[in-house]
């Protein structure tokens, strides 16, 4: 499959010189043949994909209001790559075993209005998403943290681990705003992932599990998750003084976070 991928992206770098087709099939399938359409549409997907390098896209879609109105994107490297495509076996073979199965269709072909960015897309496709569950972590993730979410860039979720220590979990290129603990020391622990802390004016430190920092009072920071991975700290505050809180400050923003390495 990555493989795939990566040839589809060096075939877009040269693919509208060589003319490729862009075009949007709209079928509307009798419904008494409905679940016969779809297996047939995704067969047909499969084979093309695996077996034709010219036929770049074959996604078939159904509308939200009418499943029986089906909505197929293709993309063919070239006319040549096409007609190849229909002149195959397993072309051939859909068409012909689902001709009484469709009720309307109509072809409309397309012209991309940024091509170079195909490249991007597909390399997009290539690139394996990471999820909470790669953490495998023994601490919980919690529910999300609503009362802090306008303080935070992205998704974070907290859990009460019990003994005044909180458990927060960050998605990839989540971070708090920059802010400060007055009149008391916040203690950090990475339990599981990645992720970064910084204080105003000095470098970034990267975070990983065994990481311990402890802030000091008066001191403006921020802390967040890695652009590809998911983060878990345990946090608590110690040496707390009366009058103590926190001050939340301005969003950290992407021209900062984005130049962490």
């Amino acid at each position: 499959m990555r493989l795939r991928i990566t040839l589809i992206a060096l075939l877009f770098a040269v693919m509208v010189k060589a003319q490729g087709i862009f075009r949007l099939a709209e079928i509307e399938v009798h419904p008494q043949y409905l679940k016969e359409y779809l297996a047939a549409a995704a067969e047909i997907q499969k084979a093309s994909l695996a077996e034709e390098p010219g036929v770049v896209c074959l996604f078939p879609t159904q509308t939200d209001e009418d499943s029986c109105q089906i909505r197929i994107l293709e993309i063919y490297a070239s006319q040549q790559a096409y007609q190849h495509h229909i002149r195959t076996a397993h072309f051939l073979k859909y068409k012909q075993g689902t001709l009484h199965m469709v009720k309307h269709l109509k072809l409309q072909d397309l012209q991309p209005l940024t091509p170079e960015t195909m490249n991007t897309l597909f390399k997009r496709f290539n690139m394996k998403q990471p999820t909470s569950e790669s953490l495998n972590s023994p601490w919980p993730k919690g529910e999300p943290n609503t009362g802090y979410a306008q303080y935070f860039i992205g998704n974070s979720y907290l859990a009460n681990v019990g003994g005044g220590v909180m458990n927060v979990t960050f998605e990839p290129r989540c971070r708090n705003n920059w802010h400060i603990h007055h009149k008391q020391v916040q203690v950090l622990i990475c339990v599981a992932g990645c992720g970064w802390y910084q204080e105003w004016g000095k470098e970034p430190v990267e975070m990983t599990p065994g990481t311990v920092i402890a802030i000091p009072a008066e001191v403006k920071h921020w802390h967040g998750a890695a652009k590809d991975s998911w983060f878990q700290h345990l946090t608590y505050h110690k040496d707390v003084l009366e009058g103590a809180g926190n001050e939340w400050l301005e969003p950290v923003t992407d021209e900062i976070y984005d130049k962490l390495q």
